[in-house]
């Protein structure tokens, strides 16, 4: 297992209505006493550490309180979703389960970065049949920043698999932000219009790719061999 794709969860794997957004709402209220909405859509691609702490301070609270009182405010996002699970809608994004299908079969090590925190995201895959394709991953309860969980993600794969990292990982992603944690942890990226931006937003960030969905699983694995040939040669 010498090749590593890496996926980001929401926009990209998985679209719907689920308790995530009221999983925030319910954090701030219990642990900082703070009542809020959370304009879903101009936080993609955060991290769950990283979106708490941006609406916090936006409030005026301090780094300080935000960093203690945090794990608190983690266990307070986790319970809150999975009471909601049941009731909440998940689907899948079309040509999703035909890639990753195809990709194991062809002796792929696959795994996530997300800014979910590990427990939201094995309960929203797991919903839909997902979560046990992935070998590793990189959650948002692990770091606020995600380029260091691509790294993670990366450190991982070679504990539990000896992968060596040698240009040979890509990142699909469905923000800009996706697009800049891989660049920063210096791996290949895809970007997918499935999401809330556009093909532009991934274009001019710099994605070394962007495709409008992962519907044509052959396109697709043909550019995933065409970029490996590339940054191997």
């Amino acid at each position: 297992m010498n090749k590593l794709v890496l996926f980001d969860i929401d926009g990209t794997l998985v679209t719907g209505k689920t308790g995530h957004k009221q999983a925030f709402i319910n954090g701030f209220k219990e642990v900082f006493g703070l009542e809020t909405e959370l304009d879903w859509d101009t936080v993609q691609g955060m991290t769950d550490q990283q979106i708490i702490t941006t609406i916090l301070l936006r409030h005026g609270f301090l780094e300080e309180e935000i960093k203690r009182k945090m794990l608190a405010c983690l266990a307070v996002m986790e319970k809150s979703f999975q009471e909601s699970i049941l009731t909440s809608e998940v689907k899948i994004l079309g040509g999703v389960v035909e890639l990753l299908t195809n990709l194991k079969a062809k002796n792929y090590l696959l795994g996530l970065v997300t800014g979910n925190l590990i427990k939201i995201a094995r309960i929203k895959l797991g919903k839909v049949g997902l979560w046990d394709f992935f070998d590793v991953g990189g959650f948002g309860s692990d770091d606020i920043y995600r380029s260091n969980l691509v790294k993670l993600a990366i450190q991982r794969a070679g504990e539990k698999h000896n992968f060596v990292w040698d240009k040979n990982v890509i990142l699909f992603g469905d923000t800009p932000l996706d697009v800049k944690a891989g660049q920063e942890a210096g791996v290949a990226t895809i970007g997918v219009t499935t999401g809330v931006h556009t093909r532009k937003n991934l274009e001019d960030i710099g994605a070394g790719a962007v495709v409008d969905s992962l519907e044509d699983t052959d396109d697709i694995l043909k550019l995933i061999n065409s970029i490996y040939y590339d940054d191997l040669n």
